[in-house]
């Protein structure tokens, strides 16, 4: 189970514990021992108020740029480590990028949150 869920995260970081339950076909109570055991290990770890987990390889900023991704708008609040006065920091864009053509599984949710933000106008 462990390496199943270490596999998924490195293909696609970020995901909700629901969804990585889903994902991999595991029971919530299987999952959540394994997810904490990675977690106490300090192979995974995991970023927001609505958490989503991360493995450890991927850097805590460019992790907080894939939450940002995932999240969409709601998430400005809590990504401090990418905000830069009132702005994102300017290399932010090239962790977006980064993430966005090394994660092609984040392009579904760029796609949902440009449609909320469209729905905002």
């Amino acid at each position: 189970m462990e390496s199943a869920i270490l596999s998924y995260l490195g293909r696609c970081p970020g995901p909700y514990f629901r969804q990585l339950a889903k994902e991999l076909s595991a029971p919530v109570g299987t999952l959540s021992y394994h997810l904490y055991k990675l977690m106490r290990e300090g192979l995974v770890y995991r970023l927001g108020s609505r958490p989503r987990y991360f493995p450890s390889e991927i850097e805590e900023e460019r992790g907080w740029a894939i939450y940002l991704l995932r999240e969409g708008p709601r998430a400005l609040a809590e990504a401090q480590p990418l905000i830069c006065g009132r702005r994102l920091c300017p290399h932010v864009r090239d962790l977006l990028l980064y993430s966005i053509e090394a994660y092609p599984c984040l392009r579904r949710d760029i796609v949902d949150n440009f449609i909320v933000l469209m729905s905002m106008l």
